[in-house]
């Protein structure tokens, strides 16, 4: 019975170590959907690694990454810009713990979220992001069932084809470089800022829905400046761009969660939600991505915002 016992342990020891040697990601950057728009978070970051200190980093969803213009912002301040902004699935937890991550003492990080974005998001897409870029598997929590789910099943399957696709020459599949959710639309400072004019339709506009719920977003947005506050980093709040059309039936909502930032939140807020309000004209595929011509105009706003609050000198 002892000898069964004692194969029966060492099978599982084998089979673990059979398993964790063929479960290895060896070629993370040439990781299966690398082109895609999340394959972007490698770049932000290695942008991030190069510049010096102080930096304005801008942190949020998609509509940061399709909502300011790094270069405009660089030229006017005379300080490097990142745009950490990838998509709002990510979570705010994930968000967050990435500028942690990313911000350094002296550096200014602009927070600018969606509005009631999950804190939790999407556990697929945040794992997509940590098989693209390791380090980001620290961004974000897994439960004991997720963590054995993906070394047995999940990641098993995704790392051991990508190895025996590359120890074999197999040609993977590549995702398309010349769509606007690709990593390719991606500028060196995180931007997106490929011409994707003219506008698809606006049927997102009849499936917006923001209902108020109790704002899930303060207390992590406070713990982030509590954070920001012990090593020197500056933070300010920024609402989000938000197109006209969908921003007139729910402004009562985004009023009362606009109260709520004022009344809990720590982080000073460098604008109002109206502020942020642009016209349909200017938005493309949904109600917080500005095309080329609205990022300008936003990124003039927060120019003048940054020189008003004497946060940075504005040429």
């Amino acid at each position: 019975m002892k000898k069964f016992i004692l194969n029966i342990i060492v099978f599982i020891v084998l089979l673990t170590l059979l398993v964790f040697g063929m479960n290895r990601n060896y070629f993370p950057a040439k990781a299966t959907g690398n082109d895609g728009y999340i394959g972007a978070i490698v770049d932000k970051h290695a942008y991030a690694d190069k510049t010096k200190s102080p930096r304005i980093i801008f942190c949020g969803g998609s509509s940061i990454a399709f909502g300011i213009d790094s270069k405009m912002i660089e030229q006017a301040t005379g300080l490097p810009v990142v745009n950490m902004g990838i998509n709002g699935s990510l979570g705010l937890d994930f968000i967050l713990n990435q500028a942690r991550y990313v911000a350094r003492p002296n550096d200014i990080v602009i927070v600018s979220v969606e509005y009631n974005l999950s804190e939790e998001g999407s556990y697929k897409f945040k794992q997509e992001a940590a098989r693209i870029y390791p380090p980001a598997s620290n961004f974000f929590k897994h439960t004991i069932s997720q963590r054995i789910n993906d070394f047995f099943v999940s990641d098993f399957q995704h790392n051991f084809f990508i190895t025996f696709s590359h120890l074999t020459n197999r040609k993977l599949r590549e995702f398309p470089k010349n769509v606007v959710y690709s990593r390719s639309s991606f500028n060196e400072n995180g931007d997106v800022v490929r011409n994707f004019d003219p506008h698809p339709s606006h049927d997102f506009l009849q499936k917006f829905e923001l209902n108020h719920i109790p704002n899930p977003d303060i207390a992590p947005l406070n713990s982030f400046k509590s954070f920001a506050d012990e090593r020197k980093i500056k933070v300010y709040f920024l609402f989000p761009s938000l197109d006209e059309l969908a921003y007139k039936p729910k402004k009562h909502v985004v009023s009362i969660i606009a109260n709520e930032y004022n009344e809990g939140m720590h982080i000073p807020r460098l604008n109002k939600p109206e502020d942020s309000v642009f016209p349909d004209s200017l938005f493309y595929d949904t109600e917080y991505h500005l095309v080329p011509a609205g990022k300008k105009i936003r990124t003039q706003k927060i120019l003048d915002l940054l020189k008003e609050k004497g946060i940075v000198k504005v040429k």
